[in-house]
């Protein structure tokens, strides 16, 4: 018997039979290169099993070896594809494996891997097509508050520690105001000034700007009251 193709030629059973084949043989084959290039020994990530046109290979798991995890990755993919879910993933089983994490989360996408998940006959039928025991689990967390805002373990840093060139760039100074900023950092360290918050780094320009500060900076360019002004101004635009 014969049948037509998508251009209208006429195809034999037996030709149709050879090329099914060699699709399916190109896929199994694809799988094995995948499951072969994922098949580590000793401790490693399990981050589930490869998908094909939404089937699971249960065969192909993919995995990542403990030993790497220090180096650089990404994660990349359209929207709803899953990225978030990864890193939850990693981060699930490296605090499993005794690794601490830290998770810059500014929208709390993964602050429900502080307790165990709800089962589902969805999830369980994904675990099972992934050729996983899926059980619901939490780990231990801390949360922390950028700022002291909001609830959560407050993280601060003073304004020396921060220093002028990222201070700039928030203040959304040129490079003339940055310039002069770095010379207020300068003067502060010079006279062992630690600048603990904002408050303090705004008495020191008043300072400089002042008839009796002017002179401290004159050796090495000084500082204008109009660039000082711009500053002040944008540090106090900061603070509300």
């Amino acid at each position: 018997m014969a049948a037509q193709d998508g251009t209208g030629e006429k195809k034999t059973d037996q030709e149709n039979g050879r090329r099914s084949e060699g699709t399916s043989g190109g896929a199994d084959d694809a799988v094995a290169t995948i499951a072969a290039g994922y098949a580590f020994t000793g401790p490693a990530l399990d981050l589930g099993a490869l998908v094909v046109d939404g089937a699971g290979h249960a065969d192909a798991q993919i995995r990542i070896p403990l030993g790497v995890l220090n180096r650089h990755g990404l994660v990349a993919g359209a929207t709803g594809t899953g990225k978030t879910k990864t890193l939850q993933l990693i981060a699930e089983q490296l605090s499993a494996q005794g690794v601490p994490v830290f998770l810059a989360d500014i929208k709390g996408d993964v602050s429900g891997i502080a307790r165990p998940g709800e089962a589902s006959d969805k999830a369980a039928a994904r675990a099972k097509d992934v050729g996983q025991d899926w059980r619901p689990n939490g780990y231990p967390c801390e949360f922390y508050s950028l700022g002291g805002l909001g609830p959560g373990i407050p993280i601060r840093a003073t304004v020396t520690a921060f220093g002028p060139t990222l201070l700039a760039k928030i203040l959304d100074l040129n490079e003339t105001q940055e310039s002069s900023l770095g010379l207020i950092f300068h003067f502060a360290d010079q006279r062992g000034l630690e600048l603990l918050d904002l408050k303090d780094l705004r008495a020191v320009i008043q300072f400089l700007t002042s008839d009796e500060g002017k002179e401290e900076l004159r050796n090495i360019g000084g500082l204008s009251s109009a660039t000082a002004g711009v500053i002040l101004r944008a540090l106090i635009t900061l603070e509300n």
